[in-house]
């Protein structure tokens, strides 16, 4: 929550899971005015008094992102560091839409390396006399794991064009990002499978690709709620909060 006091504002709240939020110079933090009940944008400097960083320990997946637990207890904010240009969910749905573009080739690249480890693992490694790639399940797989690529390869691809002619909708973003993440799954759970007990060691990169794309399925709106915000779009119909449901006479 954030206060209008003379000379600034003053933040109060918590936030979890900020990326790299432990060692950055400047946070962005996005906050709910008291007064306008709306969203609104500020720059909080590292080591300013009241706020607090800490690292999330024991995560399983994207382990190079220090992902933090950001403690605010009346940080003041000058005015002059406040982001004018947010005043809105509707301003920050902007942001989310342009970085949803990007996290959704996220999970097309970690597809495609998955893909070509378990392509080079079952041509290499024999059983019964015969390459792994010579068994009708196993091309079976890979085939479909290529099939799931080359379809995100051309959502991917979509998505960028809608951007560059200006034509992209928070609707398409969240499409592709739900969409991509989702069948990014699909193909790694494949890998790992073709790679039998070796798809649980990290040797093969195939577990570590399983275990990132884990948080890419979350982050940047989770599966379901980007599937609300194209079903919103495509329909008309805001789902995200039930309507009230009048009470019964019984």
């Amino acid at each position: 929550m954030i206060f209008k006091v003379p000379g600034g504002w003053q933040l109060d709240g918590q936030k979890r899971w900020i990326g790299n939020s432990t060692f950055a110079d400047v946070l962005v933090i996005l906050a709910r005015n008291a007064d306008t009940k709306q969203l609104n944008g500020f720059i909080v400097k590292k080591g300013a008094p009241g706020l607090r960083a800490t690292k999330i320990q024991n995560k399983i997946g994207l382990r190079m992102v220090q992902n933090g637990d950001i403690l605010l207890n009346k940080v003041f904010v000058p005015e002059e560091d406040r982001l004018t240009g947010i005043n809105s969910f509707q301003d920050i749905s902007k942001v989310l839409a342009m970085s949803r573009i990007m996290v959704a080739w996220q999970p097309i690249g970690i597809s495609m390396g998955v893909y070509d480890m378990c392509h080079r693992y079952l041509k290499e490694r024999k059983q019964f006399g015969a390459p792994l790639a010579a068994f009708q399940l196993n091309q079976e797989k890979l085939v479909r794991m290529l099939g799931n690529i080359q379809a995100m390869l051309l959502v991917g691809w979509r998505l960028c064009k809608l951007y560059e002619s200006g034509k992209m909708t928070p609707g398409h973003a969240s499409l592709g990002k739900a969409w991509t993440s989702s069948k990014s799954r699909e193909v790694v759970s494949l890998g790992r499978e073709l790679l039998g007990g070796n798809g649980i060691l990290a040797d093969f990169l195939v577990a570590k690709a399983f275990c990132d794309l884990e948080p890419i399925y979350s982050y940047e709106g989770t599966y379901d709620i980007n599937s609300l915000v194209t079903g919103r779009e495509i329909t008309g119909i805001a789902s995200f909060k039930p309507a009230a449901v009048a009470k019964s006479r019984l």
